[in-house]
């Protein structure tokens, strides 16, 4: 932004908030229907430590018990270089092109009807729009996540060829399901990244600005119609962008943040007459509730880990899990959830032994140096890994390669690519549960007093996994040691805050899947846009993201909110679109 000067007024039809996954999926699919497009980023091209202050978000005192603080920080930080679980005491995010992209697993699946339907026991459930309806939308964003066949349930061991693990744990309380990791499509060894695709092919129709925070939307005198958006630059330039229609697509916390932000009409902020606006904050709780016997690692890292289908030419990758049956869920009146397995590294991984003595960090040099002298194997491997990754190989020779060892050896190869593309050492695995967290209304998004470097008031963060979400971690992992006692298997070792029944005692943290902020809804006194994500009462405002989901169901929303995107794509197609 800053190649224009102070003052510069630019015009649009359409002008996107944000971009991160949906509002570069959300301009792409604009694209070529006549419209002026143009995406208003807040931080560059890719992350930067100046554009990172701007992520600092506050929380209010006493959210976190130290052992959360602290599990939060391990489970983070590896994600992002620029990550600091201090500056963002909730949440995982990211400037720059991509958004939280640049950092995420690339972890996959979608909602499932339940998730969907109005549920008696679950308050404020049921969308405004059908899960029949989302079907094509889901599809569309699979293929831009490239993303294999839909195939999320036991049927996928018969696409495989493969027989399901016996005993099978699955018939009662939990189903089988599965995960997805989106890949790539230009760089075999790496996860998808939106601002590194989009930038190697960005339509010529939608012209991006980095450097760019939205500082206040504006409206109509009224407040009844959205005119345009102001924005500046870390050098505080100040620009204005007139456009016809907005679409937010900033996060669930910035897209609350930016309509609290604007007061011009409203005091209480854009859109926000029944103070909604930054309610219902939703993520997904998450805890360890068992850990593998040390004889078992290796045969539950074989149940539960990753497998390569082979499809069209390419392989994909599936994380396997247990979710809550539908049948389970209606009888006891719970709310979703799943369990899954987490690998750990042992004290003596040669990787993080040699990282230490290469940045002068080891308290125990002597111990880091035999770690590493041990294993001059799978410090090979590490090295054909960096091969790989920096391209000094041909691209066909590599896609070949990953997607051969993916195929045949998946669960070693992705366990590399989780923890950087370096062939670890493992100590044990959690058994993590995760589940949905009902809408509350004091879980939400405020201003704080303080300010950050453009004088704008930081987002205060309420947040709390609440007792419905706790007892549902706690049932999980008691019915997990139920499930494997009954299929004849040794139980995993539980957690003591679930033999002692206490899931208030239970260290529980967010993934970083911040929702529901102006969720959607019929009616404006429950959310914040409507079927359509137009904002209640204010012609040519939209939002996109997470911050639109009604309910959190418990699986990764990325998939479901491309989705969401994708359909109102269509939507402002129809309205605002000059070509076919």
């Amino acid at each position: 932004m800053n190649e224009l000067a102070e003052g510069t007024v630019l015009e649009a039809d359409i002008v996107v908030v944000g971009g991160g996954a949906c509002g570069l999926t959300l301009a792409r699919a604009l694209s070529g229907c006549g419209l002026k497009l143009i995406i208003v980023e807040s931080g560059g091209q890719s992350e930067n430590p100046e554009h990172e202050l701007l992520n600092t978000v506050e929380m209010a005192e006493g959210s976190w018990q130290q052992a959360e603080f602290d599990f939060r920080d391990k489970y983070h930080r590896n994600l992002t270089s620029l990550w600091n679980g201090t500056s963002q005491p909730y949440g995982v995010r990211c400037r720059g092109l991509g958004g939280s992209t640049q950092a995420w697993a690339g972890k996959s699946a979608p909602f499932e009807e339940i998730d969907v339907a109005e549920r008696d026991w679950v308050p404020l459930s049921g969308w405004p729009v059908t899960a029949e309806s989302l079907g094509p939308y889901i599809e569309r964003a699979s293929q831009l996540l490239n993303l294999g066949p839909r195939l999320y349930d036991e049927s996928l061991w018969t696409q495989m060829g493969r027989r399901p693990p016996e005993p099978n744990l699955s018939g009662g309380t939990f189903r089988t399901m599965f995960w997805q990791f989106a890949r790539s499509r230009r760089t075999a060894t790496d996860i998808m990244r939106f601002g590194a695709d989009f930038l190697a092919d960005p339509p010529t129709d939608v012209h991006v600005l980095t450097d760019a925070t939205v500082t206040r939307l504006l409206s109509t005198r009224n407040g009844k119609s959205f005119v345009g958006v102001e924005a500046k630059s870390l050098s505080q330039r100040s620009i204005t962008v007139k456009a016809s229609a907005c679409v937010l697509a900033a996060s669930a916390i910035e897209n609350a943040r930016l309509l609290l932000l604007s007061r011009d009409a409203n005091p209480a902020g854009l859109g926000n007459a029944h103070d909604r606006v930054g309610r219902y904050l939703m993520d997904h709780p998450t805890a360890t509730v068992a850990r593998a016997d040390p004889g078992q690692v290796g045969d539950m890292a074989a149940r539960f880990g990753l497998f390569g289908l082979r499809d069209n030419g390419r392989t994909h990758v599936y994380m396997h899990g247990l979710g809550l049956s539908e049948t389970y869920q209606r009888d006891n009146k719970s709310l979703n959830g799943a369990v899954f397995v987490t690998e750990e590294r042992a004290k003596d991984d040669p990787f993080s032994a040699l990282r230490r003595l290469m940045r002068k960090r080891s308290d125990a040099p002597f111990e880091d140096l035999l770690s590493v002298a041990r294993s001059p194997l799978r410090l090979a491997r590490g090295v054909a890994a960096r091969v790989l990754e920096r391209g000094v190989l041909p691209a066909s020779v590599t896609r070949f390669t990953v997607d051969t060892a993916l195929r045949l050896f998946p669960n070693t190869v992705a366990q590399d690519y989780q923890f950087g593309k370096l062939p670890l050492k493992l100590s044990g695995l959690r058994f993590e549960a995760t589940t949905e967290q009902p809408p509350d209304s004091e879980n939400r998004v405020t201003l704080s007093e303080n300010v950050d470097v453009l004088g704008l008031p930081r987002a205060r963060v309420f947040w709390k996994p609440g007792t419905a979400a706790r007892v549902n971690l706690h049932r999980i992992g008691a019915q997990l040691s139920e499930s494997f006692a009954a299929a004849g298997l040794p139980p995993p070792i539980l957690e003591d805050w679930v033999t002692q029944q206490d899931p208030e005692a239970a260290v529980v943290i967010d993934l970083g899947h911040s929702m529901g902020t102006t969720r959607m809804s019929d009616t404006p006194q429950t959310g914040v846009v409507d079927r359509d994500c137009a904002v209640h009462g204010i012609d040519g405002l939209f939002a996109a993201g997470g911050s639109v989901l009604p309910t959190s169901g418990h699986a990764n929303p990325t998939l479901m909110m491309l989705a969401l995107a994708l359909r109102l794509g269509d939507t402002l197609r129809r309205r605002f679109g000059r070509v076919s």
